[in-house]
C-alpha cells in the first residue's frame, strides 16, 4: 500500500509530471504535492470527498485539480509510476 503523504522517493518518480506554475495575483496556489497527497488519500481510502480531513487542502481545492488531472491524464501517468496496490505482494 502507497504511504500517504507521499515519501521523498516517491515523490521524486512523479514529480516531473507536474510543471511548475507561477501564480499570479491572488491566494498563493497549493503545492501540486500537498494536492496529489490529498487525492491518494482519497482513491485509497474510497471514502468521499467530503470527509477529506482537515491536515489537507480544501476539499474544493483539490477536488477541482485532480478533475483537470484526470482529463488531462496526469493521473494514469502517476498510477503507472504509484501503484496504490503491491502487486507482487498482491496487497491493495
Amino acid at each position: 500500500m502507497l504511504q500517504i503523504p507521499l515519501t521523498d522517493a516517491d515523490w521524486a518518480r512523479v514529480q516531473s509530471l507536474f510543471p511548475e506554475v507561477s501564480s499570479g495575483r491572488g491566494r498563493p496556489r497549493r503545492s501540486d504535492r500537498e494536492i496529489l497527497n490529498a487525492i491518494l488519500w482519497v482513491q485509497q481510502t474510497k471514502e468521499k470527498w467530503h470527509r477529506l480531513p482537515a491536515t489537507f487542502p480544501p476539499q474544493q481545492t483539490c477536488y477541482l485539480r485532480y478533475m483537470a488531472w484526470k482529463k488531462a491524464g496526469v493521473l494514469d501517468q502517476v498510477n503507472e509510476r504509484l501503484p496504490l496496490c503491491d502487486h507482487e505482494l498482491s496487497t491493495c
